[in-house]
């Protein structure tokens, strides 16, 4: 029996583990901001070798992504990257559309989105804060799973409102990752048809 089809593409291995390593030493974050409750917030930053870095790698996936999702590639935004301290967790959100008057209105020309990590989910010991994390997953709540981080992994997913996603909280290490948003030439529109089955089976036979 064939695998079904996974709204989701991952490549692991997009980076080296010294590459991010690198990346997370050179973009230099220090002391996170805090709420009005004085939680630590989601801060993220550009810096061009990364973006310049990751933009190349990308392109050289594209065509796979073109087929997966059947759409033609035409753009990346700026790549921002993410921190997330200690106690600091994202909030639900969709990667092209706001929740306006009881409907989802696409306010920003965005078709495929992705995380790319660069620390490492570890629950554990020993362990290295310098990479790894114990909390961060990539949770996308409407499909009832996640994905811990996995340094050097890159997760494409669509950006639409069927990929409501949300970063859990950090309970100890510190979270890197880069936020990518991917336009097409057409808008795209997912149909959950074209995309059977769930989390159960769609990544049968990934190692």
């Amino acid at each position: 029996m064939a695998i079904p089809k996974a709204p989701f593409k991952i490549f692991r291995g997009f980076l080296s583990p010294k590459m991010c390593e690198q990346f997370c030493n050179t973009v230099g974050f220090f002391e996170p901001d805090v709420d009005a409750n004085g939680t630590p917030i989601m801060m993220f930053k550009h810096n061009a070798m990364i973006e310049e870095t990751i933009y190349d790698r990308l392109q050289l996936v594209v065509p796979t992504l073109e087929d997966h999702f059947n759409l033609k590639y035409k753009g990346t935004e700026r790549i921002q990257v993410e921190w997330y301290a200690e106690g600091a967790s994202g909030k639900p959100h969709c990667e092209n559309s706001q929740y306006l008057k009881k409907k989802w209105v696409r306010t920003f020309t965005r078709d495929l989105s992705a995380v790319l990590f660069f620390s490492d989910y570890q629950d554990d010991l020993p362990f290295d804060s310098d990479y790894e994390v114990y909390g961060g997953k990539l949770e996308f709540p409407q499909h009832a799973f996640g994905f811990n981080p996995e340094r050097g992994t890159l997760i494409v997913y669509p950006s639409v409102p069927h990929f409501i996603n949300v970063t859990a909280e950090i309970k100890a290490g510190e979270l890197y990752q880069a936020r990518i948003h991917m336009t097409a030439t057409a808008p795209f529109l997912y149909n959950p048809d074209n995309f059977p089955g769930n989390y159960t089976n769609w990544f049968q036979g990934l190692d």
